[in-house]
């Protein structure tokens, strides 16, 4: 892929990058952030592009990959500073009330994907396809989105 043709493809496909991100979850910073190390990572393995008609497809799964990634490294923990004032983070509390609201089997299932693993991934260890896993994380989203929806009084 040529540089004139990669730089149209940027052009074109960070701002879809960069909102495939968010609709994962990403924060707005992040997002951009990332989307920027992604394009940057497919320039410099752009020789391994088999169809450059799918870039934004490609870079999109490094992004993706890249997201991920972020969930599953451990971040250090500062013994040195113990005065540190405590942040309490919502975003748990809302989910852990969420995840609470789950059976067993659906809870497991989305930690697992909290934790950043992909649908192949999951279906590997419960034994059945991506597309199943994906069908059932869309229906424990919906069964969730149904549950916290105000009811009409």
């Amino acid at each position: 892929m040529k540089r004139s043709q990669y730089a149209q493809a940027f052009e074109n496909g960070f701002p879809a990058t960069k909102r495939f991100l968010l609709s994962r979850g990403a924060a707005i910073d992040e997002a951009e952030e990332i989307a920027q190390a992604a394009w940057v990572r497919g320039w410099e393995y752009r020789e391994q592009l088999r169809d450059p008609g799918l870039v934004g497809v490609w870079v999109n799964s490094i992004a993706r990959n890249l997201f991920r990634a972020r969930f599953r490294l451990k971040q250090p923990v500062p013994i040195d500073k113990v005065d540190t004032p405590y942040m309490m983070n919502l975003e748990s509390i809302d989910v852990r009330r969420l995840l609470e609201q789950c059976s067993p089997r659906d809870r497991d299932l989305l930690e697992r994907s909290l934790e950043g693993y992909s649908a192949e991934e999951i279906a590997k260890n419960e034994g059945i396809t991506s597309t199943g896993i994906r069908v059932r994380m869309l229906r424990i989203r919906q069964g969730l989105r149904s549950r916290l929806a105000p009811t009409a009084a």
